[in-house]
């Protein structure tokens, strides 16, 4: 058996293994991605085995079945794996794009079945000079330069841009797993690439191979990884399947969003409450809502069907002038705790069993005075349940007898001691007094943290206290606080996450720390959006938003205040080294501008302040730079011919 012969056995038996693999797929339960990732390595199996027919085609007849296989793989695969990444990452395609999509792809296998008699794909003749056949051609046609060969790759980038970009969709423990695919899949595309370069030799189609070589690989992420068996978590999907009702109001209070549990609570559909006043819809049950949105206080209503809720409000504060704020409003149905308050005036062990098995942690605790001499009054544990040990990493038993400051303790243990201490004596003040104290404590127990809303009322002659896991809830706060900090358009921080971030920085820096800061201005580009509209200033802003990015560190602040204007702040850098930087970006943000087939030119002015030269505060810094990049756009403005030296300036 000669070496072609055996390559041969080798993609045929890797074709009908890619086969089982699509069968699999397909006829398994429907998962996330695994229709067209079946139908990609049912095409990849006919690939392959036109790939070992080439090799042993005894005419040209046989080698043209052959050579047509390798362009349906160049053509649907890529497609294919598109769809699929879209899926694994919680998009969703419509018939009507999959149509659009596939029509170049169905074009090019007509082409390729019938290039005997127009050679739009591939020249021939199809053998070299020693009569062997030729799987790369000399040259190729028209229709594989200008359609096939562009369309195949731009759909493949797109595939793993999707990928990349909304990997977030997916959750992190399954994310592994989704880029090792991502990662396999770009070797055959090098292979690919490399035979089209002519890398490689002619009379061997190295692609096949190269599939027959990952086929091990492909089939460890299915059946190992089981990539294949995961949900896409996005952001809408957790919005609308939280178990809490959700309601979302601009500033004038009227409904702009809410989910599927609002719309139970509400008994309305989400399209009957849209545009509509909160106390229109709410009717009775608005008015602790109306309190809530006054005070920022959580509040605590009965609704007409008899439930408790805790109403907790959460402000959005816009991060520029021209979008309105709005807020947050969370109802948590609290009853099952109400309820067991109220029943224990009635039966002491009625409430013990509803208590004990709340997911809701509740502590009983009594004033005391004990016999010894000179003792005064505490506070101490008379009840405990099971949620209320795991929550605290203390037994319920153990907790009997103990006092209330030593309680509170346990709860605060991922707080600073002047806040453990503030609270300690803010509880027991309330408790002296009669009052209610609702707030929230951040716990750590054996490297986990959680969140805990702690609620301290009266009950009688005792004081009742309930811890309310809020880790999720608080989870969901600070991923809306990132997004409020971020600038929608380049992805940089706004000016709000700019100035936290710096100030931070600048204020944990050592005394003898150096740096610098960036004050850029994009000289033209009023005129550019102007003349060209929006859209185009727009992608000239996103642009100018990458350049910083690659030219500076990733442990350099960058942020859009508004407008054209751009800062960085560069720490740990000296006066010379930051010259030089802000000299590199004057001449990487000078460069033309590609957008919409458009050169655009669109140079900036940079203002240098130097810390702790010119200033040592966030505040000062931008002062100075903002000076000095003003001084540099004078100094340009009408100027035709400028220099790197004419658009920086230093700070004096």
């Amino acid at each position: 058996m000669n070496l072609l012969v055996a390559m041969s056995v080798l993609l045929g038996f890797s074709a009908v293994c890619y086969l089982l693999l699509g069968l699999k797929l397909l006829s398994g339960r429907r998962e996330i991605g695994s229709k067209p990732l079946g139908a990609a390595f049912i095409v990849i199996a006919y690939w392959v085995f036109g790939g070992a027919i080439e090799m042993v085609a005894p005419s040209f007849a046989v080698f043209t079945i052959g050579r047509v296989a390798h362009y349906v793989g160049t053509a649907l695969v890529p497609v294919l794996i598109l769809l699929c990444f879209r899926e694994f990452t919680g998009r969703v395609t419509s018939t009507r794009a999959i149509v659009a999509l596939l029509i170049i792809p169905l074009l090019s296998i007509i082409v390729a079945a019938t290039n005997f008699w127009h050679e739009l794909m591939w020249s021939l003749p199809a053998v070299n000079a020693d009569g062997e056949f030729l799987t790369r051609p000399l040259a190729f046609g028209p229709w594989f330069k200008f359609v096939h060969l562009p369309y195949g790759y731009a759909v493949m980038a797109t595939s793993i841009f999707t990928l990349v970009i909304h990997s977030s969709a997916v959750t992190s423990s399954q994310r592994r797993g989704l880029f090792l695919l991502g990662g396999s899949a770009t070797i055959p595309l090098i292979g690919v690439l490399a035979y089209d370069l002519g890398i490689g030799p002619e009379t061997i189609s190295t692609p096949p191979l190269i599939l027959a070589l990952m086929l091990p690989i492909y089939a460890w992420l299915i059946i190992g990884e089981r990539i294949i068996e995961f949900t896409p978590l996005a952001y809408e999907t957790v919005f609308q399947h939280m178990q809490d009702p959700v309601i979302v109001v601009d500033e004038d209070e009227c409904i702009i969003g809410l989910n599927s549990g609002a719309e139970t609570l509400l008994r309305l559909h989400e399209s009957e409450a849209l545009r509509q006043s909160l106390d229109k819809v709410l009717g009775d049950d608005a008015m602790e809502v109306q309190v809530a949105l006054d005070t920022g206080e959580p509040q605590k209503m009965l609704t007409n069907s008899g439930r408790f809720l805790h109403v907790q409000v959460t402000p959005i504060v816009a991060s520029n002038a021209g979008a309105r704020n709005a807020s947050v409003v969370m109802f948590r149905d609290v009853s099952d705790v109400e309820n067991a308050q109220r029943e224990v005036r009635n039966s002491e062990k009625l409430l013990r069993t509803l208590i004990d098995h709340s997911v809701n942690g509740v502590l009983r605790l009594r004033w005391v005075i004990d016999d010894k001499p000179g003792a005064t009054k505490e506070l101490r544990c008379i009840f405990a349940n099971a949620a209320a040990g795991r929550y605290l990493d203390c037994g319920a038993d153990a907790m009997i007898g103990r006092d209330a400051n030593g309680l509170l303790g346990l709860a605060m243990t991922g707080m600073a001691e002047e806040e453990t201490v503030a609270l300690q004596q803010r509880f027991i003040g309330a408790a002296e007094s009669g009052e209610v104290i609702d707030t929230e404590a951040r716990v750590e127990t054996r490297g986990k943290v959680q969140w805990l809303r702690i609620i301290s009322e009266p009950v009688g002659e005792d004081v009742a206290m309930t811890f309310v896991d809020v880790t999720d809830r608080k989870a969901k706060e600070e991923k809306m606080e990132t997004i409020a900090r971020s600038d929608p358009l380049t992805g940089v921080l706004n000016r709000r996450g700019f100035e936290r971030d710096a100030a931070r920085r600048l204020t944990e820096s050592a005394d003898d720390a150096t740096g610098a800061l960036l004050f850029i201005d994009l000289n033209d580009f009023k005129l550019i959006n102007d003349q060209y509209g929006h859209e185009v200033g727009d992608q000239l802003l996103t642009v100018a938003a990458e350049r910083l990015q690659k030219s500076l560190r990733s442990c350099d602040i960058i942020g859009r205040p508004g407008g054209d204007e751009f800062v960085a702040l560069v720490p740990d850098v000296g006066p010379e080294v930051a010259e030089k930087l802000a000299t590199r970006l004057t001449r990487t943000l000078d460069q033309c501008y590609l957008i919409d087939g458009k050169e655009l030119g669109c140079a900036a002015s940079i203002g240098l302040a130097l810390y702790p030269e010119h200033a040592n505060t966030l505040t000062g810094l931008m002062r100075a730079a903002d000076a000095a990049m003003y001084r540099a756009k004078a100094r340009c403005r009408g100027v035709k011919d400028i220099n790197d030296t004419d658009l920086l300036e230093k700070a004096g």
